[in-house]
């Protein structure tokens, strides 16, 4: 399945490019050339083949944007990754003193025309990727109406990951785009609203779904994909702290396994984090002191080396990126663990898993008031992890695991920045509490509002 990667889309996409070529050595002008040269013809997507390239590039676009910048960022802000001095380019060290200053309402460090500019456009795309099967696929003969089931339902729950995360990081975000009009922006509420919406026809959709080729994680796999939406119901309620709703989610969510961005070790379908490991001078993400300390805190815990390499003494040691005191080495770059966990081109990266449906349940069964369930499901992932089983009983320390072994287990996966917004546990009084919007935004669309941590309001 995974060669039908990018290079599938490129199989799709040429061809369209081919038959332009041809009318251009022609003696007649095609007629395909009074269409926009940056779209390609409507009558060419909105066949079989059109839409089986659409399918394969927004699984692209989503993974991307997914396990791109937006979990670097948030991986740093949460002191899980960090960027020693003098390890590669500078931009990646600024990162670790992205802030919000809330006496004069600023940020501090954000470049708003890199990674949060490459974050949005990237979502964006996929959204319209999205929008195009949701808009053609019910006119398209696929031969049957349950693989068009397949990607309606398909395209509805990634429109709903990339509106939920970006709703999550921002705030207020655009969540219809018509033509080339500038887009308005709605409020968290409505956007999570929206993205409820979504996943809820999803499920009518996989209801009656079919095999689906194109699928790269479940080919259409109709119950694989409601446990899946189910989750990722779960996850946007608990970032909107509606934590009855998040519960009911989680008892039809996953029990096994996750849905993923998928990568190889071809050349155009590299991970992101692969390619920061393995392509950018000096790897220039690093493990931090407080989460690989916190990893090394209970003896046996094998997500360590399954995370980090160690040094060549054999040691691990995060880096002092925030002023920790402590051993020397956690200042040496020489002395500092490395990636593993995500460090190979090819590594798959997670969008939600059956870990994560577990430690949402596991908190909102807790404040249910059911700690016997809620610590129930924390020992499952801490037996999982080497670690002896917990045993507190109160609503505030079960609570209080479960966040931890989330922050632990679900590494890199971005969902510990929402966490730690959402509970009032940022690790500093400048860490950020959204994202900044991208200059692009800002610059090309008047509608864009003014950053302020008002406009997450309902997610803290």
């Amino acid at each position: 399945m995974k060669t039908l990667l990018r290079n599938k889309f490129l199989a799709i996409a040429l061809p369209l490019i081919a038959f332009i070529g041809l009318a251009l050595s022609s003696c007649t002008i095609d007629e395909n050339l009074n269409n926009s040269p940056n779209a390609i013809n409507e009558a060419k997507v909105k066949s079989v083949d059109g839409l089986r390239g659409l399918m394969v590039g927004l699984q692209v676009a989503v993974a991307d944007f997914y396990s791109g910048d937006r979990s670097r960022i948030n991986s740093v802000i949460v002191y899980q990754m960090c960027s020693p001095a003098g390890l590669g380019r500078p931009q990646p060290n600024a990162w670790n003193t992205i802030g919000w200053n809330e006496a004069d309402n600023t940020a501090i460090n954000w470049e708003t025309d890199g990674p949060t500019d490459d974050n949005w456009k990237i979502a964006y795309r996929g959204n319209k990727i999205a929008d195009d099967i949701i808009k053609y696929a019910p006119d398209v003969d696929f031969g049957s109406d349950a693989i068009r089931n397949s990607f309606l339902g398909i395209a509805k729950t990634y429109k709903a990951l990339l509106l939920g995360e970006l709703a999550a990081m921002y705030g207020s975000i655009p969540i219809s785009i018509t033509g080339l009009e500038d887009p308005s922006f709605v409020d968290f509420a409505t956007a999570m609203a929206k993205v409820q919406t979504l996943l809820s026809e999803s499920l009518t959709h996989f209801a009656a779904a079919g095999a689906v080729k194109q699928d790269l994680n479940f080919g259409g796999d109709g119950p694989k994909w409601i446990a899946a939406v189910n989750s990722l119901r779960a996850r946007y309620y608990l970032i909107s702290k509606d934590y009855a709703n998040a519960l009911t989610a989680t008892n039809s969510g996953m029990t096994a396994g996750s849905l993923n961005g998928i990568y190889t070790d071809n050349a155009n379908e590299w991970s992101p984090w692969g390619h920061w490991t393995l392509s950018e001078a000096g790897e220039p993400l690093r493990g931090e002191k407080t989460f690989v300390d916190l990893l090394k805190a209970e003896a046996g815990d094998k997500r360590l080396e399954e995370y980090f390499i160690p040094n060549d003494g054999a040691n691990y040691w995060g880096f002092a990126a925030h002023g920790q005191k402590g051993d020397s080495n956690e200042t040496k770059l020489s002395s500092l663990v490395s990636m593993k966990k995500y460090g190979a081109y090819g590594d798959d990266f997670p969008l939600i898993s059956a870990n994560e449906n577990l430690l949402i349940q596991a908190e909102c069964m807790a404040r249910a008031g059911n700690a016997a369930g809620a610590v129930t499901n924390v020992n499952v992932i801490r037996k999982a992890a080497g670690l002896a089983n917990f045993s507190g009983s109160t609503p505030a320390a079960i609570i209080t695991e479960v966040l931890k072994q989330k922050y632990l287990t679900l590494f890199l996966e971005g969902q510990s920045f929402y966490d730690a917004r959402r509970v009032g546990v940022l690790p500093s009084a400048t860490s950020p509490k959204r994202w900044v919007y991208p200059k692009s935004e800002k610059n090309a669309n008047p509608n864009t509002p003014a950053d302020n941590n008002s406009l997450i309001q309902g997610a803290l």
